[in-house]
């Protein structure tokens, strides 16, 4: 079913009640209908708005056997949807009410090539202005009725459609020569008088396009018309779209007490946090809150009082849950019963037994605070056993200076250390074969995490073992991230692989602080020469959690939820980045227990600010990470689609129209490591 639709009304804004004025014996509006009638569609149907001053049209349209659909002055794109809807369409021909010379062989070739090529869109090219034709795809005219936002895209009815990455387009000319700087259109009184000249030197209303053409080489002086400014009414629109799209901004956040307690943090705290990634350099400092006063499942409250869906999740350690009840309750019970003593705590034993019934290459376990407690042991153990000093890394391993010597961060710490750790690329093999055969010898240990958001592949990780091995050097596993969360045993047991040591922490304890190293035990056994103590090592608060952590995950299938869970989430968004077209802006990426969602182009910190600014004041506490948790519930993550829905509009649109800068409200988020 193919339809013509002709879009008119009444009240144009450079040339108002045009449709009435006559041209010849007939008014405009009598000359397009008449000319198109002759089109060969199924159906013909005038579409203007309800006001009551385009009542005269749609007498004129019905008088002469053409359907009337009236809809929103503003909102044309709905009159299309409402004829596609009525007629059951599935080609719409477009013309407008200001083309009383438009022909109706031009609107069959159209169709014509429309059904040959079945574009989603379709126009008549380097046509005389006047002439023109666009076919559209109905089933395009109703995706933009329902996705499009902007003035521009619902008071014209193919921005949205023709700018979409998604539609196929066709362009068909008539002529090589591009002629559509000709004017044939009516937009000002003096169009008026210009056609009529025309029409006289045509002689006959029984003309065609070509007709015009033939007049147009035959007496061009009649064709040069000075001042007219084509799409105005589009240009207006685009000016309207930028005003709107600053309105689709959510009201600001109550940030009163977190700026006090900032300024005054910072007096006292440097960079007013404990930690890089929770501080303002990755918190919009003005827009996002930056101090958290509790936290509940996947939920965390500012001190503000402003409530926010989390992902990141305590940096990824929460992995049930914030204040997770069954967790709490051994917690207190350990509470009663002292955390730190003078001896060595029997649930040392009971955790380490734990851990080396799950993790597959765990023969003997030393427990550790932090992440960088562990690695940096590991790092140590591996020179003691090899008797080098090198180490080979891949990924991020913590705050020490063996690690933190090879980023951009590593002021304080001496050359000689920072000439000791060298880096290979991940999925790279033979990257870390150059550093072997570089430093032969010298190397102790090869350390990377396992997984980080980029899946290994053509058998990487069973390389980096052989190579390592054939070199001499040990091989180490950072699983503090992908520990108790991509498997109980970690990324290798999901992958099948045994390194010799293994570093563990994070979700151990679901937010208590604990780590563990791991490993074969001619290795661990090292540990009676190699000095790894601190006075803290066996509090026995985070022992206790860590056991009811484990045990509650093995016995409530959480692995398969953060799987399930974490997919939906994963599966939703790139539907959206697909659905708005954001794959130049957007970009999601790593396993669905753990992945990332950040930003493209040399505005990207300036997106991920925007974003993140947004989703805070629609609930959602966006760091770019998605650490999933038990916690998060089919409900949360409906309701966290819906949020990104709409504001992925906003920063498609603020970057289309360069209006970023003025979007934002506060400090653009900050790298923690910089490029060299």
């Amino acid at each position: 079913m193919i339809g013509i639709c002709l879009q008119a009304r009444m009240g144009s804004t450079r040339f108002r009640g045009k449709m009435l004025s006559k041209l010849g014996e007939r008014p405009v509006i009598k000359w397009v209908l008449a000319r198109a009638s002759l089109a060969k569609a199924d159906i013909k149907a005038l579409l203007t708005s309800n006001l009551e001053e385009d009542d005269v049209l749609c007498e004129i349209a019905s008088s002469m056997d053409w359907q009337v659909i009236r809809g929103s002055q503003e909102d044309v794109l709905e009159r299309y949807a409402k004829a596609v809807d009525l007629f059951g369409l599935h080609y719409v021909v477009r013309i407008t009410g200001d083309c009383p010379l438009i022909d109706p062989k031009v609107i069959d070739v159209a169709i014509e090539q429309s059904l040959k090529l079945k574009p989603d869109y379709l126009r008549v090219d380097k046509i005389v202005d006047g002439f023109d034709v666009e076919v559209i795809n109905s089933e395009w005219i109703l995706k933009a009725h329902k996705e499009a936002i902007l003035p521009s895209q619902r008071e014209h009815v193919t921005p949205y459609i023709f700018s979409s990455k998604r539609a196929k387009k066709e362009f068909i000319a008539l002529h090589e020569e591009d002629l559509s700087y000709i004017h044939l259109s009516v937009d000002y009184p003096e169009d008026i008088e210009h056609i009529e000249k025309v029409l006289d030197e045509l002689k006959s209303e029984d003309f065609t396009y070509f007709d015009v053409v033939k007049l147009i080489k035959s007496k061009p002086e009649m064709f040069k018309i000075d001042g007219f400014v084509p799409n105005l009414g589009y240009k207006k629109s685009l000016e309207r779209d930028k005003e709107y799209i600053k309105s689709m901004k959510a009201k600001p956040l109550e940030l009163k007490n977190t700026l006090s307690h900032f300024s005054r943090a910072l007096e006292l705290i440097p960079m007013a946090s404990q930690t890089f990634s929770k501080s303002y350099l990755q918190l919009s400092l003005g827009a996002s809150p930056l101090f958290a006063k509790e936290a509940k499942g996947c939920t965390i409250k500012d001190i503000d009082g402003n409530e926010f869906i989390d992902y990141t999740m305590g940096l990824g350690a929460c992995v049930l849950g914030y204040a997770f009840e069954p967790i709490l309750e051994s917690i207190k019970k350990q509470l009663e019963k002292g955390s730190i003593y003078t001896l060595s705590a029997s649930l040392e034993l009971e955790l380490a037994e734990l851990i080396c019934n799950v993790v597959p290459s765990a023969k003997m376990v030393r427990f550790g605070k932090n992440g960088s407690d562990v690695t940096s042991a590991a790092v140590r153990l591996a020179r003691a056993i090899t008797k080098r000093d090198m180490v080979a890394c891949c990924g991020y391993h913590g705050w020490q200076d063996w690690y933190i010597a090879s980023t951009t961060r590593n002021a304080g710490i001496p050359d000689a250390i920072k000439d000791l750790t060298v880096s290979f690329n991940y999925n790279d093999i033979d990257s870390l074969a150059m550093l072997f055969d570089r430093h032969k010898n010298k190397i102790a240990c090869v350390i990377l995490e396992p997984v980080g958001v980029e899946e290994p592949r053509d058998g990487f990780l069973e390389k980096v073992i052989e190579l390592s091995h054939e070199n001499g050097a040990l091989v180490v596993f950072d699983e503090v991230v992908t520990g108790f969360r991509f498997a109980l045993g970690g990324a290798q047991e999901l992958f099948n692989l045994e390194p010799d040591i293994s570093c563990f922490g994070k979700a151990m304890a679901n937010g208590l602080p604990i780590s563990a190293i791991v490993g074969k035990r001619e290795y661990m056994r090292y540990f009676d020469e190699v000095f790894f103590s601190f006075t803290f090592g066996g509090e026995t608060l985070s022992i206790a959690s860590a056991i009811a952590t484990i045990e509650y995950m093995k016995q409530n299938d959480v692995i398969k939820t953060l799987w399930t869970q974490g997919q939906k989430l994963k599966t939703a968004i790139q539907n959206l980045i697909f659905e708005k077209e954001l794959e130049d802006l957007v970009y999601v990426l790593g396993f669905p227990v753990r992945f990332i969602l950040d930003f493209k182009s040399n505005e990207a910190l300036k997106l991920k600010t925007l974003f993140q600014q947004e989703c805070a004041k629609r609930g959602i506490l966006f760091t770019g990470s998605h650490n999933m948790s038990f916690s998060h519930s089919d409900e949360i993550i409906d309701k966290t689609i819906r949020v990104y829905s709409e504001v992925f509009d906003i920063i498609k649109y603020a970057y289309k129209y360069n209006i970023l800068d003025e979007m934002l409200e506060g400090e653009i988020l900050k790298p923690v490591f910089r490029k060299p």
